[in-house]
């Protein structure tokens, strides 16, 4: 996912990511969980923007669909053409306009409980431009709705999960990663004190982040941590019954660790790394 990446086959996987494009009609109005689940997937680099501004913009459309105050209107207006210009392609357009309505929503209360699905949504439209710096400003956006967000009280221990993962993605893209390390770090440690004693989506969702941690390790040549995650991922993907896919990733990864150089104690004393 980052162009750092130390080898080729790295910069494939990346390239290709966990994430599974949903294609969300426009006509359909989804479930809120059906919808969460649309845009809190693992990895979004090659993410389409229109199914990530549909599963977002809809679930505001339907949630609204019955108000008559003006705010609601213009949001319906905003977000219908949001949708039009997204569909034509143009995603700047799309995302403005998106921000548009999440300023209206955010006009009617600072508790609005879809701010935290609409900064979210505009984070994750800047992030897929790959103008990183702006995904983690609207991040911790989101992070600060996600106490407010619908069902907070059941999910908000995954919605912070969710999010400080993504902070930490744009952090080891822009080349921090002291930083993304530090968001990763936290992610995991609101997993260990929010999930619960049943396997729940949190525990499905946890496993992106070894993912995404253990890649950063690699990029750092911390190849003992990254093994070190990569078989949580690995064992987590086993006892959630994750897709082949998913497993099949971890297992590419693991490969490609296993294929990593490792440094001498010569080089270790030098500075250097054999190759």
């Amino acid at each position: 996912m980052m162009a750092r990446a130390t080898t080729v086959g790295l910069v494939g996987l990346r390239s290709s990511g966990w994430r599974q494009v949903r294609h969300v009609h426009q006509r359909q109005f989804k479930s809120y969980e059906a919808l969460r689940a649309d845009f809190h997937e693992w990895l979004k680099k090659e993410v389409k923007l229109v199914s990530l501004f549909l599963a977002t913009g809809l679930s505001v459309v339907f949630a609204y669909a019955y108000r008559d105050n003006s705010p609601v209107r213009q949001m319906q207006y905003i977000l219908a053409e949001a949708t039009a210009v997204a569909e034509g392609g143009d995603k700047q357009r799309a995302r403005q306009l998106t921000q548009r309505a999440y300023a209206i929503a955010g006009s009617v209360s600072d508790r609005e409980p879809h701010l935290y699905e609409l900064a979210f949504s505009i984070a994750a439209q800047y992030e897929a431009a790959r103008q990183f710096d702006m995904a983690k400003k609207f991040y911790h956006e989101a992070m600060t709705h996600a106490a407010h967000a619908k069902h907070a009280a059941k999910h908000v221990g995954l919605y912070r999960m969710v999010t400080l993962d993504r902070i930490a993605e744009c952090c080891h893209n822009l080349g921090d990663v002291s930083g993304a390390a530090t968001y990763y770090q936290r992610a995991l440690d609101i997993y260990e004190k929010d999930r619960g004693t049943a396997k729940d989506q949190m525990d499905a969702e946890v496993c992106g982040i070894w993912f995404n941690y253990a890649r950063l390790c690699m990029d750092s040549r911390q190849y003992t941590e990254g093994g070190r995650l990569l078989q949580k991922a690995t064992q987590c993907a086993r006892e959630n019954d994750l897709p082949e896919d998913k497993r099949a990733q971890i297992h590419e990864l693991a490969a490609q660790l296993g294929a990593a150089p490792r440094p001498t104690f010569n080089a270790l004393v030098g500075g250097g790394v054999d190759i």
